[in-house]
């Protein structure tokens, strides 16, 4: 990393700096020891005037390198913050290596504008004081070292005693967190208010159970800061202890005893500070070596892609699950031409939203292609995808700022103008007109001003920011209503007519009529894959089959389930058909067969193309239904008004064939089928139901 290269370089000067500042250290020992040992003795005041120049001189100085050098590391600091993390984010690509890397980068910086850099830059200096407490007499050295000693022993012991409760306590103290930072979100999101109060309760206990860990932990934490001021205090004593005797025993003078005591105390807190500062200089030292060693790719040209048409292809995508399990996707293959609409559907767990982030570059597959016209995906820049892609998650959220800046995706330069028109475009103009502050609504201050509903489309604006060549919707109406649903079949027709190719995972099947290519996945792998109506018949003839029982109560599961047979937002008029003529069918068989034991029927849907649709009811029953229905075709044969003598049952049958296409009803010994061809054009409901 090239910012890491510069450390090294900016290391020789300030070493200097702290060279003069450790010195520095030294000048009141040895003033102390040339005024008692030429000063006083002699009572020479000139001797006095120079040794206190030069001390205050040296002082000055001291002062003057000191500024220079916390000025230099602090601002070298920013620097290299600055610097370094503008380098990882612009050759490492989003995710928490980035992030980790980042984090890498302010941490270091942190070590070089804070103390930890100035006792680094004093290890170099430390043997400076040995030597010269050698010179006065190695006795005092062998006092320092032995103090040392005590102070690594006493440290090591109380990390040693403390090490698992300080472990533990850090575990409940994130478990605080977690829990305080989820009780009142997850109470308003699930709407379970009991949440709030239980989360509340584990926080608690959690504070409970770190207040213990660090009760169990401080004992040897305080036994070991008392330790070293006792140390510290003894090394004073010791050291006058010491040097009065070497006085005595004439190996020493007076004011080498009062000078090389002030070292011992200088000395041994230098060392203290190292101790205590260990663990973030190993700490500097490996991010150091981290950053050092983390190849950045050089910034490459700025290559403008021709502009992109709209296709889309997959190849051979695979994603791994892990662990031995089957893959999230497997071997998925699709391809869409420019300005086509893909609806991916599916039951839970099939794939689809990882599916759609692979497509969309949000989450590139690990093995296979994916192709915007001729570019692959994994070797398009992010700001590239930004520009041309649009994706709205499942469950999207804004983040804390203005609603413009969250639609411009917090860009340094907002154009206002492409702000309104993508809320415009997404249907959302005028609910932000409405609000107090309108597109300078700050959401930080007001978390909850939008619903779930209204965000999704907040985010949708967002991802038509930049008017992007390719769309993709992860379950886009899933918060919707009714108009909310109307409203976005709008927006996709409007931009598919813009030639906007679109991908969407749906559930519901309102939007399922905008599609020109449906693709079913199961369980990872591709079930069926090519045009709406292809795929819906393979679907329908593959067996659209309902087992149920044949009584009163079934009625509205019957209802439910031929509704959930149509998948345009177009056929409500033609579901409604088919809802009435199944549950009339479905009436006269429970009227006309035996009441003597449980019944059930086999109730089949089948689509014969976009417009026309088959329902048949089976019932291993006979019945009268047959004979019923010839005789009333026969009085209504040539067009013949509906007579007004029907009885409830003839007047159901007759509205039934005024409905349908055509209707057969066979009734055997020991069965009864029903079938009914329907077509979009047939007889309106409001018609028959007036006919019934």
């Amino acid at each position: 990393m090239p910012v890491a290269a510069y450390v090294p370089r900016a290391a020789a000067p300030l070493l200097v700096f702290s060279l003069i500042s450790n010195l520095a250290i030294l000048l009141n020992p040895l003033f102390m020891m040339q005024v008692l040992d030429r000063v006083v003795p002699s009572g020479n005041v000139a001797t006095l005037l120079m040794l206190t120049g030069l001390a205050l001189g040296f002082l000055v100085l001291q002062g003057l390198v000191e500024w220079g050098r916390d000025l230099a590391l602090t601002r070298l600091a920013r620097w290299g913050q600055q610097t370094g993390s503008a380098e990882v984010v612009r050759a490492l690509t989003g995710g928490e290596a980035t992030q980790d890397d980042v984090a890498r980068v302010s941490r270091f910086a942190e070590f070089l504008g804070g103390i930890g850099a100035v006792t680094a830059l004093g290890l170099p200096w430390l043997p400076v004081f040995g030597l010269v407490l050698w010179l006065i007499h190695p006795a005092f050295l062998f006092l320092v070292l032995c103090l040392v000693a005590g102070l690594i022993g006493s440290r090591w012991a109380a990390r040693r005693l403390s090490a698992a409760a300080q472990s533990q306590a850090a575990g409940w103290a994130k478990a605080e967190q977690i829990s305080l930072k989820h009780a009142t979100g997850f109470a308003s999101r699930l709407g379970v208010a009991a949440i709030e109060h239980n989360l509340m309760q584990r926080f608690l206990r959690a504070q409970r159970q770190r207040h213990d860990c660090v009760s169990r932990a401080e004992g040897a934490i305080l036994a070991n800061s008392s330790v070293s001021a006792v140390l510290r205090a003894v090394g004073q004593v010791l050291a006058l202890a010491l040097g009065a005797f070497l006085v005595t025993q004439e190996a020493l003078s007076a004011g080498g005893m009062i000078a090389a005591s002030l070292i011992v105390s200088r000395a041994f807190m230098a060392l203290e500070t190292t101790t205590a500062q260990w663990p973030q200089l190993r700490m500097a030292l490996a991010d150091y070596r981290y950053l050092a060693a983390l190849q950045l790719a050089p910034p490459g040209p700025d290559m403008r892609l021709p502009e992109w048409q709209g296709a889309l292809r997959a190849d051979g995508i695979i994603f791994p699950r892990g662990g031995g399990a089957p893959p999230m996707l497997d071997r998925v293959n699709l391809s869409l031409d420019p300005g086509e609409t893909l609806a991916i559907v599916g039951g839970s767990g099939a794939g689809k939203t990882i599916l759609l982030q692979a497509l969309a570059g949000v989450q590139p597959a690990p093995i296979g292609c994916v192709f915007f016209d001729e570019s692959e995906v994994r070797g398009l820049k992010a700001v590239t995808l930004y520009q041309q892609t649009g994706f709205l998650p499942q469950r999207a959220e804004l983040v804390p700022g203005t609603i413009a800046e969250n639609i411009a995706c917090f860009e340094a330069e907002i154009v206002g103008e492409k702000v309104v028109e993508a809320a415009k475009l997404a249907g959302v103009h005028g609910l932000i007109s409405a609000l107090p502050d309108a597109y300078e609504t700050d959401l930080s201050h007001a978390p909850f001003l939008l619903s779930a509903g209204q965000v999704q489309r907040v985010a949708l604006a967002r991802a038509l920011y930049n008017k992007p060549r390719y769309l993709f919707l992860d379950e886009p109406n899933a918060l919707l209503d009714g108009e909310g649903e109307r409203a976005l079949s709008r927006i996709l027709m409007r931009l598919k007519a813009e030639g906007t190719t679109i991908v969407m995972v749906l559930h519901r099947s309102g939007l399922l009529g905008l599609c020109d290519k449906i693709l079913q996945l199961e369980q990872g792998r591709v079930a069926d894959f090519g045009a709406r109506a292809e795929v819906l018949a393979r679907i329908s003839g593959g067996g659209r089959q309902l087992a149920i029982p044949l009584q009163e109560t079934s009625l509205q599961d019957l209802q439910d389930w031929v509704a959930s047979q149509f998948n345009r937002s177009t056929d409500e008029a033609f579901s409604q058909k088919a809802q009435l003529v199944a549950m009339e069918l479905f009436r006269l068989l429970i009227a006309n067969g035996a009441s003597n034991g449980p019944r059930g029927a086999q109730v089949a849907f089948k689509f014969l193309n976009d417009n026309e649709v088959e329902l048949s009811i089976n019932e291993e029953n006979g019945s009268e239904l047959e004979r019923k229905f010839s005789s009333l075709r026969t009085r209504l044969a040539g067009d013949k008004p509906v007579p007004g003598d029907l009885n409830q049952e003839e007047r159901a049958l007759a509205a039934v064939a005024q409905m349908s296409d055509r209707i057969e009803v066979r009734c055997g010994d020991d069965s009864t089928f029903c079938l009914v061809a329907l077509s979009s054009n047939a007889l309106a409901p409001t018609q028959a139901a007036r006919a019934h």
